[in-house]
């Protein structure tokens, strides 16, 4: 059997087309009246989310949790296998800036590195030859993290779940909310006892830019508040580190749960504030997570070091193979490499290696000779963007948006906490559109991935 014959079963085959029974069996008005409920009942502003789902086969799922698992552990094997543990030639390979890599050395100890790949999702996107890895976020901050159980609760509500029932059939999920739990509680060391009994731990939600902190937060503390923990959220520069602990308005914080990424790490957040929270993490007084060491697993350049021939003596011959299968051919922009990516337009696709959201994604066939010149020009003068190759022959799944079906692209972003797959982050868009980038800021419908299958007897 080819890769093509089994992707031809990558949704589960016997409910394909279970959308167009459930409304032939209600009516057409009845199951969008189901579609609305369920949309009135995962609302969330600035969410669009899929309905109906598309519902994949077992046997696929079960090869995604594989592959999630698998490239992030070669991602945490790096340091290492690659650069013999020496991190700053790790850090030269990347390109970063003198400011960042001062920081992260700062970061540098076997805790923090422990910690920083934890958690991860690798983005995959569908194409005729299977899943592809296009990018690895790993971040204590993962999106997703707030759709996934919500997205499989909802459905499970919906009158198309009730048919699928009727008719024999089931959908699954892991239950993100124990796994993330589970890797969480790894990272909060136990507390000294004096005897007294103890007040819940509390759990500081960190915000980077004073302009998020308005957000709605419930989600986290629900989540957090699940396994004992008390919470409270602010901006990170205003937490009070003393010789004693740390403090939040008087209040002792437990645990510091860095809510931004990187990049705000950078632009918001002085240096002296990170550090003093490291200080405070590695003394005992606080645990801090996670630290900006995971910014070194996070870079896109790190995808150069799986595909280029140059490392491949650093992975075992069934490592080689996997890599081929599931990451593109991804380097650094550089002067010596620019010639490649000119040459190669139509076949490449220009990303910065650090940011996130589908911001400054160029693609080579879809911008002309001379604005690819200029970007690849820029982008070799400067530092941190990687060329990847453009991935053939993008897989559709068929979507119904209320009124007609249409194609859509899919991509899928496996949520992996501490090397347990805990679920799958679904985004699609309208392949009409003409928009490559699936991402929920750029247009894409967000939901959870449901494996459909025969209901157990």
């Amino acid at each position: 059997m080819t890769r093509a014959d089994e992707l031809s079963t990558m949704l589960a085959p016997d409910l394909v087309d279970s959308w167009s029974k459930y409304q032939e069996t209600v009516g057409p008005e009845a199951a969008r009246e189901d579609a609305d409920a369920f949309a009135a009942g995962i609302y969330r502003e600035g969410w669009p989310h899929i309905f109906p789902p598309p519902l994949f086969s077992s046997e696929f799922v079960d090869e995604l949790s594989y592959a999630a698992r698998t490239v992030v552990g070669l991602l945490q094997s790096i340091p290492e296998r690659v650069f013999g543990g020496d991190i700053t030639a790790w850090m030269e390979f990347q390109g970063l800036a003198r400011e960042d890599s001062d920081l992260l050395t700062r970061s540098l100890n076997k805790r923090n590195l422990q910690m920083a790949s934890q958690f991860a999702r690798p983005d995959f996107v569908l194409t005729a030859s299977g899943p592809k890895v296009v990018e690895v976020n790993v971040s204590a901050p993962l999106g997703g993290m707030n759709t996934v159980d919500p997205y499989v609760k909802q459905f499970r509500s919906s009158g198309y779940f009730r048919h699928l029932q009727e008719a024999g059939y089931d959908v699954s999920a892991p239950e993100m909310r124990s796994i993330w739990g589970e890797a969480f509680r790894s990272l909060v060391r136990p507390r000294q006892s004096d005897g007294r009994p103890a007040d819940a731990p509390v759990v500081f939600e960190a915000i980077a830019d004073s302009d998020d902190i308005n957000s709605g937060r419930q989600a986290f503390e629900k989540l957090v508040g699940s396994f004992g923990f008390a919470y409270a959220n602010g901006l990170v520069q205003d937490l009070d580190v003393r010789a004693d602990g740390v403090y939040y308005e008087g209040r002792r914080i437990n645990v510091v749960f860095t809510m931004y990424t990187w990049l705000e790490t950078r632009k918001f957040v002085p240096s002296e504030v990170t550090v003093r929270l490291m200080e405070a993490d590695a003394a005992g007084l606080v645990d801090f997570i996670a630290p900006p060491t995971s910014a070194l697993f996070d870079h896109k350049a790190n995808l150069e070091l799986l595909t280029a021939d140059s490392f491949a003596e650093c992975f075992t011959e069934a490592e080689r193979d996997f890599i081929r299968c599931y990451v593109p051919r991804t380097f650094r922009v550089t002067e010596g490499t620019a010639s490649e990516a000119l040459a190669n337009r139509s076949r490449m696709v220009l990303k910065p290696g650090s940011d996130y959201g589908g911001r400054g994604i160029v693609f080579g066939d879809q911008v002309s000779d001379e604005e690819w010149t200029t970007a690849i020009g820029a982008a070799a003068a400067g530092s941190g963007f990687v060329c990847q190759q453009r991935l053939d022959e993008l897989w559709t799944s068929q979507g119904f948006n209320g009124t007609e079906y249409g194609d859509y692209y899919v991509c899928l972003g496996p949520l992996v906490f501490a090397g347990k797959y805990a679920g799958t982050f679904v985004r699609w868009a309208d392949a009409a559109s003409g928009n490559l980038v699936i991402n929920v800021k750029q247009g894409a419908e967000a939901g959870g991935l449901l494996a459909g299958h025969a209901a157990a007897v």
